[in-house]
């Protein structure tokens, strides 16, 4: 379960060392806040799983029993029911041979996701992957979409291009559209497409930072948050334009020719019942 102060009370300082949340009405004030509490409030003001705030606390130098102190006299203020959010998948790879997958990586271990490398299979060592990231460059890697294809594993693309990233969909192997499906798709708008998109691979884009590489993690943190909760898929994808700041959102259908949702879309294209 995510830990999160509820967003809609206000947290301001009474003084350098004294907290609020909430105004009207007040939920919670804390006295002689030091620095390790403020990286702790911080750390729950965006949410994190109780794992994530321990290690958190741990590099901040807050002993176990403070934050279970922090933890109780924060409870008021905290989001609960139907309001309370969704942790992510447990475990999730993070793949690409790109600079970006390290600020994705770092992201998503804070929200309390263990990160492994791969491969997609698990053993009793190394245990596989619930869900992957696949970071790149102007065009999604085909190899990796097709190995957690494979694997029925759940898999969200994150692509950098000129001015803008885009993250997702999420692909949902056997339910939503698949990668091969939205190339299908911009091939039939542009038939040219699929050449362009051979030329780009492995040509670095212009919109990669460290600030786009987090504004990203966070927007696939929200969608693996969503698959969690058994509503990821939606077939979505956002495109984030760093020179405008514009928020684009997609929405993508299963292509009738792709084999991915085997025999109901054949029969679809085929006209049959």
């Amino acid at each position: 379960m995510i830990l999160r102060l509820d967003p809609s009370r206000p947290l301001v300082w009474r003084s350098p060392f004294s907290l609020q949340i909430g105004v009207d009405p007040v939920a919670v004030v804390l006295d002689e806040v030091d620095d390790g509490d403020a990286r702790i409030i911080a750390t729950l003001a965006t949410g994190a799983t109780r794992t994530a705030l321990d290690r958190s606390a741990t590099a901040a130098g807050v002993r176990p029993a403070r934050v279970d102190e922090l933890l109780q006299r924060l409870e008021p203020a905290l989001l609960r029911g139907s309001r309370a959010i969704t942790a992510p998948p447990e475990r999730v790879a993070v793949r690409g041979a790109v600079d970006g997958r390290a600020s994705v990586g770092r992201v998503l271990a804070e929200a309390g996701c263990t990160i492994v490398d791969g491969p997609a299979s698990g053993t009793a060592r190394a245990p596989a992957a619930q869900a992957a990231v696949i970071v790149s460059h102007h065009v999604a890697d085909p190899l990796e979409h097709q190995t957690w294809l494979r694997r029925d594993i759940p898999h969200l693309p994150i692509v950098f291009g000129e001015r803008a990233v885009t993250i997702g969909p999420l692909v949902v192997p056997g339910v939503s559209p698949c990668l091969a499906c939205l190339e299908q798709q911009r091939a039939d708008a542009d038939p040219a497409w699929l050449a362009i998109g051979s030329q780009l691979w492995g040509r670095r884009a212009a919109a990669e930072s460290g600030l786009t590489a987090t504004l990203a993690a966070l927007e696939a943190l929200t969608m693996l948050r969503e698959l969690a909760a058994g509503r990821g898929t939606s077939g979505t994808s956002i495109r984030l334009d760093v020179a405008d700041d514009s928020r684009t959102v997609t929405q993508w259908a299963a292509s009738a020719r792709c084999g991915c949702r085997g025999l109901e879309l054949s029969a679809r294209a085929s006209g049959t019942r």
